[in-house]
């Protein structure tokens, strides 16, 4: 049963890693140089959407090893029929439900049902890619307005020689700051965020494999009492 929650367990480490990563940075002034030096407060934002999304994401890696574990339970003849609670019910036990219960059922409707099965399975944790990609182009934001500040400080560029050099090397070195740390967070941080999706994906797409597998071989069997047998593909 162990087996379920590996979504979980996964998560979980990859999470004491960020947080050890991140003690690091924090213990060796690097987060405090990212947050004084960036003036837009667009790196603060990358992380602080970075870390709710990384409880979004354990919250989808427990959904996904429930599922798991009810379809293991499933599998192996516990909670079935009239004592199952209701609201119990996941996508497993429904596609389960319907495929082993339908009658006559067709390849296309198999087809429709595998797909469907695949978007329910999926769906807790797809929000992770979108902001994931989210993050580099919040980053690329900063790198844009992190040039205009740099740009801007050669045309307000005012009186002679050095003291005035001084200024501008001053003022286009802030704005490199700002294109270059905003950039790095949110490709960092949309590097690592890929990883959780990445697991996930797998776990998911495991899932779904078992239980393809698993209302198939019901179906065969179900075929050899002289039950109706459902197609399966």
């Amino acid at each position: 049963m162990s087996a379920a929650y590996r979504p979980l367990y996964t998560w979980l480490l990859i999470t004491g890693t960020v947080l050890f990563a991140l003690f690091l940075l924090w213990r060796y002034g690097f987060i405090d140089q990212v947050l004084e030096a960036d003036r837009t407060g667009l790196s603060l934002a990358i992380g602080m959407i970075f870390l709710l999304s990384c409880g979004y994401l354990g919250v989808s890696a427990l959904r996904l090893s429930r599922m798991h574990c009810r379809f293991l339970l499933r599998s192996r003849g516990a909670q079935q029929g009239p004592g199952r609670r209701s609201g119990d019910l996941n996508a497993v036990d429904e596609y389960l439900d319907l495929m082993l219960d339908s009658h006559g059922t067709d390849s296309r409707h198999v087809d429709a049902m595998h797909a469907w099965l695949a978007e329910q399975v999926h769906k807790g944790h797809r929000l992770g890619w979108f902001i994931s990609d989210s993050l580099i182009r919040l980053g690329l934001v900063g790198t844009v307005i992190g040039f205009i500040i740099m740009l801007g400080s050669v045309y307000s560029m005012q009186g002679d020689e050095i003291s005035a050099l001084q200024d501008l090397l001053s003022s286009m070195g802030g704005g490199m700051q700002v294109a270059l740390y905003t950039t790095l967070t949110g490709i960092s941080l949309s590097l690592v965020l890929s990883v959780y999706c990445r697991y996930l994906d797998t776990g998911a797409d495991e899932l779904v494999g078992q239980v393809i597998r698993h209302a198939a071989g019901s179906g065969r069997k179900g075929g050899e009492d002289g039950q109706p047998v459902p197609e399966a593909k």
